[in-house]
């Protein structure tokens, strides 16, 4: 088949042109296949190792060409080869036996079939193969078509490709949200038969695909696909008992934040109790960073729908309090979320929202501006200060008076002053002792 524009002006990374070299001359004609050719094709900016290879040479033989080659996966034919820099996933054209766990085969069988080999790929988009030495494409299963399309299609019965792996119905739909693509109907109705199998997979795989899905360029697609097609309930259970509206309103929400993985996740689960959202966080595995931010913000958020509507903190002391509580450095996210939300209601209640956001937005800016203390570390007096005032040794009681001291800094910042604060720290400190 004649080679696409867009491939014959590819640039390729010189190790990887050298690698199909090495094993062309070995006489194992070998392809650069799936999704790195769909990215090519789509003008998507990718990896410059992020290349798989197919070929007819097995392991050893592979092995035998490269000075270094790791194992990361010989038993079912995948080796990565190290050169230049680069690590270059190859692969034995390869027939499967049954799956069983929903994951992977349990046998396989090596050959020299390139065809054969695409034929158990997922999707028609990612079941292409181009020779870059020969300058040949091959496209068996019409894969350009559908691309051509906005479709995402299982390569022959999609039931069939879903029974052998049950991460292959969210990859389906996480494919759609990021490439703006419809699902082919036959593979959107495969789905909901699928669901046992998806069950089995493993939810570092699961939460892998939502951490993609949740930031791609259509989410709201993504996520609707998700609640339609039943997948909602396996892979995001704490969500799918919500009501249909408020999932729908909290995936208008994701759509306006920006595309950063905490923020999306906190978009998504505002609309349930924040302890909620955390276990459903905890339990996805996500990175800690991503979950413990997106915690935070959930739990800082004045969520309008769903929960009893939260109210956005409104004079300079209540504003103070609310970004010393939430931690100053997530300002910018809580603001995102708060005017993401307010666009996201129904038009009349989504004007007088946009007021109150526009409202704290004033106010925090003239709070930057004037930098009042909003932490511990931005009080005049240290923790080693304290205890010299107080003529005490370290202890809880050390917190637990700069705690104090913040608090009154917050109501009052013309306070932070070393004397003003030695003075309160004493006046606390005999009220304290004379607590019961």
């Amino acid at each position: 088949m004649r080679v696409p524009a867009a491939l014959a002006r590819a640039t390729l990374p010189r190790p990887l042109v050298e690698v199909l070299r090495r094993l062309d001359e070995a006489g194992h004609r070998s392809w650069i296949v799936g999704g790195a050719v769909r990215d090519l094709l789509l003008h998507r900016p990718r990896e410059s190792n992020d290349f798989d290879v197919a070929t007819p040479a097995t392991p050893r033989e592979v092995t035998a060409l490269f000075s270094k080659v790791v194992p990361t996966g010989a038993e079912h034919g995948t080796v990565t080869v190290v050169t230049g820099g680069l690590a270059i996933e190859v692969t034995t054209f390869r027939g499967e036996g049954a799956y069983v766990d929903g994951r992977r085969p349990e046998t396989v069988t090596f050959h020299r079939d390139l065809e054969a080999d695409l034929a158990r790929r997922d999707f028609t988009m990612n079941a292409l193969a181009w020779d870059p030495l020969a300058g040949e494409f091959r496209d068996p299963h019409g894969g350009r078509a559908d691309m051509a399309r906005r479709l995402v299609r299982a390569v022959g019965v999609a039931a069939d490709r879903f029974a052998e792996d049950g991460l292959r119905p969210i990859r389906a739909v996480r494919f759609a949200a990021q490439l703006e693509y419809d699902l082919a109907a036959g593979t959107r109705h495969a789905i909901p038969a699928a669901l046992p199998v998806v069950r089995k997979v493993a939810v570092e795989r699961i939460s892998d695909e939502l951490a993609r899905l949740v930031v791609a360029r259509d989410a709201v697609r993504g996520l609707a696909l998700l609640e339609a097609t039943g997948l909602l309930g396996v892979v995001l259970p704490g969500l799918a008992h919500v009501e249909k509206k408020t999932f729908e309103h909290a995936a208008r929400v994701v759509a306006r934040v920006p595309a950063d993985s905490a923020l999306r996740f906190a978009a998504l689960l505002h609309v349930v109790p924040a302890e909620e959202a955390e276990r459903v966080l905890v339990a996805l595995r996500q990175p800690r960073r991503v979950s413990n931010e997106a915690a935070a913000l959930i739990r800082g958020h004045a969520c309008r729908v769903a929960r009893p509507p939260g109210t956005l903190p409104i004079s300079p002391v209540e504003v103070r309090r609310f970004l010393s509580r939430r931690g100053p450095e997530r300002t910018d996210a809580f603001l995102a979320l708060a005017r993401a939300e307010a666009s996201a209601l129904p038009a009349g209640r989504a004007r007088a929202a946009q007021r109150e956001v526009k409202k704290l937005e004033r106010e925090i800016a003239q709070i930057r501006r004037a930098a009042p203390p909003l932490v511990a570390q931005d009080l005049a007096l240290d923790g080693r200060a304290a205890m010299e005032v107080l003529a005490v040794g370290p202890g809880p009681h050390v917190g637990e008076a700069l705690r104090h001291l913040l608090d009154r800094v917050l109501e009052d910042p013309a306070l932070n002053v070393a004397a003003a604060l030695e003075a309160e720290l004493r006046r606390w400190w005999a009220e304290r002792a004379r607590r019961p």
